[in-house]
């Protein structure tokens, strides 16, 4: 069932509201009603104007070149109606916004980010830093009923935020007729497969529903109603243009050309094919219903390239110049034009009041209340929408909420913030899932898959959380650990804790592995903590640890040993960076003390201590800087065997096999450089680094063979994908040593 649901996912993101001029008919449509609206103001001896825009994506675009061509050339609009990317621009232009500011919306907007539905790293909590960190990826699956996915790859919280954010001077806003030009933009409503066109209300959220694109954006609700992307069923409504009054309609068209054959030779090309053949046939009668039809030739520009906006744009403007002859019989003089615009400003809204309360609806309980508590430090003042958002983000950084939106409510004659947050329904509990590999030669791979599942809010109390996972392959193991604040609210935290692993220890001498070992580490304790905020953790704890390791190839077997050790443990963690594949700024700080009360190969106890610092560098727009410095020493402990530490291992002495060296204190420092030669489609992969790294490391306390000073130089290809990180590079290092690398998961 999972995987049927997924494949059909792809496909809907592949084929379904993404091609311009897309709209199969799906069901019969919902005839808008003929009432006609009350035009935008200006000469009244003339022809009402309606102008229509297109869905199709990032193609949409050149709807503000044609808007631009309109404004220079005094052309009226007296309504404005569109779908999808059509209505998203149409809505802007009808509340009052200028081409240029409407081109700045549209160039200030992260794309990557907005398409690829992540929460930004920084904003997570520490706890949902630690599963990213674990499981680098875009996938998480919901237990609440059965194991299942989200109605999207992407929530569309920032993309409903931007909304939110434009539409703000709005919120009280009765009718879209009362906007600069009255506007109407188009919906699927998925419980009855019927166009929707939205006409009042929240206006941001209409701009957000007409562009849910099936499988991209997940729909959205509102009560027993969900909207999906109108593509569907009204991709170029011209229609709704007519019935609100327009006595001449100039349809915004987006002429994505013929199909190229080179696109037919796959599953997913021929499915989009067939579904632009049948929108091109659903949209015949919108343009034979058109006055004008400005066409733009945007056939050399792909749906999702939302970052070649300044290149899309200028496409429409092309397009409304070829048709100047038939526009400019519209066209206005300067007097009436300067009136004209002149009443449509005065229709615009800019200001905001302040808010007086806060009402958070969606939630209950002590969600309602927490919510309601950390936006109370907004009222009485102005409306901030930048520290709102840092709000949002936080919230949205615990997991538990797929989106939350805000605007501004009257009640009893005050104004106050109004909080819409909206859980997750496909959990909690939530799944993350792995498919980690890492290989540095023929004969030394590790493939696994690993599962995490969290369940929130246990029966220890309210902020709790019960962690279990489990890891096959190599290595592989099962991990659970309780997290309890000590008391609602609290930073402090206890979690007991206990888990079981295995995995295969080669030794080596001089490059040679000699033997190989099966490690059995397995333990329970506890640990008392400190949650200082979202990047940094302190933890002190216990544990009983039964640990031993056994010879499965080779004869001589020194390196066996099995103990029953207590192990007092300090761990300080600072998470620093900005994205958990490829930092591109920020820093990464972990130091870790361990006493074990026993030690192999002699009398006593033993300490470790071991850290690591990273540090990330902008350099220009595309390249990172990276520096890395760690070490461990075990305070003149000798002869540990495999309870010592090591070094090798892509990024750990890339030239060196993993665990190679083997000692009992050692340094490693690494400096590298990082490209970005292209950004790719932020649904399934987000961008392709290159670079190169110089390493250099020091072990003590290793066997007779070991190098005195191990260094190496390797190149590396990564990218940021779907599925976590996926790496490839060579490296050469000293004495000879050289390898091949290749994995999928933590890259830093």
């Amino acid at each position: 069932m999972l995987s049927c649901a997924f494949y059909r996912c792809l496909i809907l993101i592949c084929a379904g509201g993404l091609v311009a001029g897309s709209a199969p008919a799906v069901a019969q449509q919902q005839n808008p009603p003929a009432l006609q609206t009350k035009p935008a103001p200006g000469a009244m001896n003339r022809p009402k104007i309606g102008l229509v825009f297109e869905g199709g994506g990032a193609l949409g675009f050149a709807h503000i070149g044609v808007i631009e061509w309109f404004e220079e050339h005094h052309i009226p609009v007296d309504y404005v109606a569109g779908t999808s990317m059509g209505g998203l621009v149409g809505g802007l232009y009808a509340s009052g916004l200028s081409p240029d500011e409407i081109r700045e919306f549209v160039r200030r907007i992260d794309w990557p980010v907005v398409l690829s539905g992540q929460v930004a790293f920084p904003a997570l909590s520490y706890r949902r830093k630690e599963d990213k960190l674990t499981y680098p990826n875009g996938l998480e699956f919901g237990l609440k009923n059965g194991i299942s996915l989200p109605s999207g790859l992407n929530s569309g919280s920032a993309v409903g935020l931007l909304f939110d954010r434009t539409m703000l001077p709005y919120w009280d806003l009765r009718s879209f007729d009362d906007l600069p030009i009255p506007f109407r933009c188009v919906a699927t409503e998925l419980n009855t497969g019927q166009a929707h066109v939205f006409e009042d209300g929240s206006l941001a959220q209409a701009l957000r529903a007409t562009m849910s694109i099936p499988g991209l954006f997940a729909p959205v609700h509102h009560g027993n109603e969900i909207y999906s992307d109108g593509g569907a069923v009204d991709n170029l409504p011209v229609d709704v243009a007519r019935s609100m009054g327009a006595q001449v309609v100039i349809s915004s068209y987006l002429n994505a050309g013929p199909a190229k054959p080179a696109t037919l030779g796959s599953l997913t090309g021929v499915v989009g094919r067939n579904v632009s053949i049948m929108v091109a046939t659903n949209e015949i009668n919108s343009l034979k219903n058109s006055d004008i039809v400005i066409s733009s030739d945007v056939s050399d520009i792909a749906t999702l390239d939302f970052e070649k906006n300044a290149q899309i744009i200028p496409l429409g403007y092309k397009a409304a110049e070829l048709e100047a002859k038939a526009l400019e019989k519209y066209a206005l003089n300067d007097a009436d034009w300067a009136d004209y615009t002149a009443q449509r400003q005065s229709r615009r809204k800019t200001d905001l009041p302040l808010p007086q309360f806060v009402e958070v609806v969606g939630v209950g309980g002590t969600q309602q209340s927490d919510i309601r508590s950390k936006f109370q430090k907004y009222v009485g003042k102005p409306v901030d929408p930048a520290l709102m958002e840092r709000t949002i983000a936080d919230l949205q950084g615990t997991g538990l909420y797929t989106t939350i939106n805000y605007n501004l409510v009257e009640e009893n004659g005050k104004v106050g913030l109004l909080i819409r947050p909206r859980n997750k329904v496909w959990g909690p509990p939530f799944m993350n899932l792995g498919f980690p590999i890492l290989a540095n030669d023929a004969n030394n791979i590790q493939l696994g898959i690993g599962v995490r599942a969290t369940f929130f809010n246990t029966a220890a109390g309210p902020g709790s959380e019960l962690r279990l996972e489990g890891v096959l392959g190599q290595p592989a193991g099962l991990n659970a650990e309780l997290f309890k604040p000590l008391k609602t609210g609290s930073h402090a935290f206890m979690a007991p804790h206990a888990y079981i692993s295995r995995q295969i220890n080669p030794y080596y001498e001089g490059g040679q592995q000699l033997e190989q070992y099966r490690e059995y580490r397995n333990g329970l304790g506890l640990d008392l903590g400190y949650l200082f905020n979202s990047r940094t953790e302190l933890r002190v704890g216990e544990d009983v640890q039964w640990f031993n390791e056994h010879r499965t190839i080779g004869t001589d077997g020194q390196q066996e040993f099995s103990l029953i050790p207590f192990v007092s443990r300090v761990r300080f963690q600072y998470l620093g960076q900005n994205d958990m594949m490829v930092p591109t700024k920020g820093s990464v700080v972990t130091s870790a003390y361990n006493y074990f009360t026993k030690q192999p190969n002699g009398p006593g106890g033993y300490s470790q201590l071991s850290g690591r610092l990273e540090h990330f560098i902008p350099m220009r727009s595309n390249d990172v800087l990276v520096a890395q410095v760690q070490g461990g020493t075990s305070f003149g402990a000798s002869n540990l065997g495999f309870a010592g530490l090591t070094l090798g291992g892509p990024l750990r002495l890339s030239a060196y096999a993993r665990n190679e060296l083997l000692g009992t204190d050692y340094f490693l420092g690494q400096v590298g450089y990082l490209h970005l030669l292209a950004r790719l489609n932020p649904i399934f992969a987000d961008a392709i680094y290159a670079g190169g790294f110089y390493e250099i490391g020091k072990m003590y306390g290793g066997n007779s063979q070991t190098p005195h000073t191990p260094n190496d130089v390797a190149a590396a290809v990564v990218i940021k994908t779907l599925i976590g990180p996926v790496f490839a590079g060579l490296s050469i290092g000293d004495s000879d040593h050289r390898r091949w690398y290749f994995g999928v998961g933590r890259v830093f």
